[in-house]
């Protein structure tokens, strides 16, 4: 399966900024010379004669190295891009997962369960729905705590 190599990450100045500003998505760039750096450099999506065509910005965007996701290729039930890091569930949100990179693919991993499966073994674009990520939103790990 091909796709396209595309990342998100918070930006280093997060704290600062209303939270719907505080993640990037772009392509990866990082600089080791005199100190470590990493940046998101922006791009935008634009539909051209019913084709979608990326564009990058000539924005740069300093970003913490930790929170460095990466794209799966597929997009959910609410047309919202998979990224490594992302919860998840197909069907039971007391049942959550999180993508993964595993051997030689991105999975699904139940996390009480600890089972992974292929993110293509579900029909994901009518099951899989994000529900945050482990950066932002790790309490949604637990589940139903009433089990």
């Amino acid at each position: 399966m091909s796709r396209e190599h595309l990342y998100k990450a918070k930006r280093a100045n997060w704290r600062e900024l209303p939270k719907d500003k505080w993640w990037v998505e772009g392509y990866f760039i990082e600089q080791n010379h005199p100190e470590y750096h990493a940046y998101i450099v922006k791009y935008i999506n634009i539909e051209i004669d019913n084709r979608y065509i990326d564009i990058l910005e000539h924005d740069i965007v300093e970003i913490e190295p930790e929170t460095i996701c990466e794209y799966t290729g597929l997009i959910d039930r609410k047309n919202m891009k998979i990224f490594e890091n992302d919860i998840f569930h197909i069907g039971d949100k007391n049942i959550p997962y999180f993508v993964e990179w595993h051997n030689t693919r991105f999975t699904g991993k139940a996390v009480r369960a600890g089972d992974r499966v292929g993110l293509l073994y579900w029909n994901w674009r009518e099951c899989i729905e994000i529900m945050g990520n482990l950066h932002d939103n790790p309490e949604l790990l637990k589940g139903d705590e009433a089990e």
